[in-house]
């Protein structure tokens, strides 16, 4: 073999070292620019998407809570809010405030409780005493919100009783503040006492008290 091509083959290997040595130093530089910044590569099965760092008070993936609106709730003595007894309570709470009502005693009169008062149509009237109280926020109270009930399912408010005469009758009152109260009387023209006086919330019944 001549000097000349020796001489050819000893610079061609040592380009060659030279552009892979070359290779190698470029690919170790990204890997390790890549180190430092935090940067990896995706696979090919991993999402596009943004990502999502969780906050402090709240765990990663978790939903946010929402707030349910409050929704209207009645008690009375232990928990029944239909046919209670006199004397029972019943409790509405709503967005506005709370309300409490008490029917605290039923009389009747087969007569107009004065001498102006006209007779009952149906044969007696049915008396009802009644408290109104509001515990918290505001609320209004109407004698309208009072409905009777009887056994058969007809029912009387009582515009007609408030003609009777009989007793003081409820007054009624819009936005009453916490504290307000109101008593009074709500009367009925009923045939009997078989049946329920229902409290209407929100054109719904909401309790009864059994005479």
């Amino acid at each position: 073999m001549s000097t000349a091509l020796i001489v050819i083959l000893v610079t061609v290997v040592l380009l060659l070292l030279c552009c892979v040595g070359g290779v190698v130093l470029a690919l170790a530089g990204d890997d390790s620019a890549n180190q430092s910044t935090g940067i990896g590569r995706a696979s090919s099965g991993s999402s596009s998407g943004p990502l999502v760092r969780p906050t402090e008070d709240r765990p990663f993936g978790a939903t946010v809570p929402t707030t349910a609106a409050p929704q209207p709730s009645n008690s009375g003595k232990d928990g029944e809010t239909f046919n209670m007894k006199v004397g029972d309570t019943l409790v509405i709470t709503d967005d506005e405030g709370t309300v409490e009502i008490t029917v605290s005693r039923f009389t009747t009169s087969n007569k107009g409780c004065r001498s102006f008062a006209p007779d009952p149509d149906e044969g007696m009237y049915l008396i009802a005493d009644v408290t109104v109280r509001v515990t918290k926020g505001t609320a209004s109270v109407n004698p309208f919100y009072f409905e009777w009930v009887a056994q058969d399912g007809k029912t009387a408010n009582g515009l007609v009783g408030a003609l009777s005469g009989c007793g003081t009758p409820l007054s009624s009152g819009v936005n009453l503040r916490t504290g307000s109260k109101r008593t009074g009387t709500v009367v009925f023209d009923v045939a009997d006492k078989k049946g329920v006086v229902e409290y209407q919330h929100n054109f719904e019944a909401a309790g009864s008290w059994k005479p």
